[in-house]
């Protein structure tokens, strides 16, 4: 042991006491219902703000298993990878993925308080990029792997599917080297254009003034956003609608107070005039979270989705 008070024991301090980011990494747990689970695996590490982290829940068997990274909503101002929401625990999407041969990972995001777009965007890159170099520890096919997230979290994950080659956006947290292109989307009622939102939600006893300068869309943008409306199309999904995009499922309530349905067939009508792969789902009756209808079949469909052009990758 070094002499307490020497430059060694100085170095061997700091050795001691740093946090070790990578000991999850190595040390999975076993999952509740088969396989391995990765927790608090922390992906980047931006200085002065909270560590990064993510859970990957692998199923068993040899693999390589297709991938799935779930993105939260909470109106980009709140809300962590753990499932709270009743009506998400009820429906148990991420368990099911499990049974259905798929390895699912929960990622985090600096929130809007904590920084502006495109932060939040470069952060769910990031993980992707973390996925992939990682992938054979995790036991994950870095060549099939999807995105989805809901609302804030669907409309990130839009974001990662029309920017994949876009490297303007790819920002330059955590791991910066590899692609962060997905083979598929699906999106859950996630904003797609902010300039046309308080237009849709006038026709509805909609919840929330897009427009208003404390709004959570304001809040992502930096400001007013009908002051920042060029942040706000930089910040739309709609803005990168192009022939590249990889095929995509959009799932929207047409009783939606928060996003209304309209947000969904814009971004349809956008990347169908690209010719892409692109399918708008709607849930008749459903509020935001498919609030109010029986929705236990949507899941069904996302694992259908999920088959079909994650197999198409291998």
């Amino acid at each position: 042991m070094a002499k307490p008070g020497s430059a060694a024991s100085f170095k061997a301090l700091f050795q001691d006491i740093a946090q070790d980011y990578d000991w999850p990494l190595h040390h999975p747990e076993a999952h509740p219902l088969s396989g391995k689970l990765f927790r608090d695996v922390t992906f980047a590490q931006p200085l002065g703000f909270r560590p990064l982290l993510m859970e990957v829940a692998v199923p068993a068997g040899a693999g390589p298993h297709p991938l799935i990274v779930f993105i939260h909503g909470g109106g980009w101002c709140m809300g962590s990878p753990v499932i709270t929401n009743p009506l998400y625990r009820k429906l148990d999407f991420h368990n099911r993925f499990h049974k259905a041969g798929f390895a699912v990972a929960r990622i985090s995001y600096r929130l809007s308080k904590e920084a502006p777009f495109p932060a939040q965007l470069h952060d769910c890159k990031a993980a992707i990029r973390y996925l992939r170099k990682h992938a054979a520890i995790f036991g994950v096919d870095p060549n099939r792997l999807a995105v989805m997230g809901d609302s804030a979290g669907g409309h990130l994950a839009a974001m990662v599917g029309l920017t994949g080659g876009n490297r303007k956006l790819e920002g330059k947290i955590g791991e910066t080297r590899g692609s962060s292109a997905v083979s598929c989307v699906v999106n859950w009622f996630g904003p797609t254009n902010f300039l046309t939102m308080q237009k849709h939600k006038e026709k509805l006893r909609s919840l929330g003034n897009t427009n208003d300068p404390q709004s959570s869309e304001s809040w992502l943008v930096g400001g007013p956003l009908m002051k920042r409306k060029d942040k706000a199309r930089e910040a739309s999904p709609i803005t990168y609608a192009s022939k590249k995009a990889p095929p995509m499922l959009l799932q929207y309530g047409d009783k939606d107070r928060l996003v209304p349905f309209e947000q969904g067939e814009e971004l349809y009508h956008a990347m169908k005039a690209k010719g892409c792969d692109v399918t708008l789902q709607r849930v008749p009756g459903a509020d935001h979270c498919f609030w109010g209808v029986e929705n236990d079949y949507l899941i069904e469909d996302d694992i259908a989705f999920f088959r079909k052009h994650l197999d198409k990758a291998a």
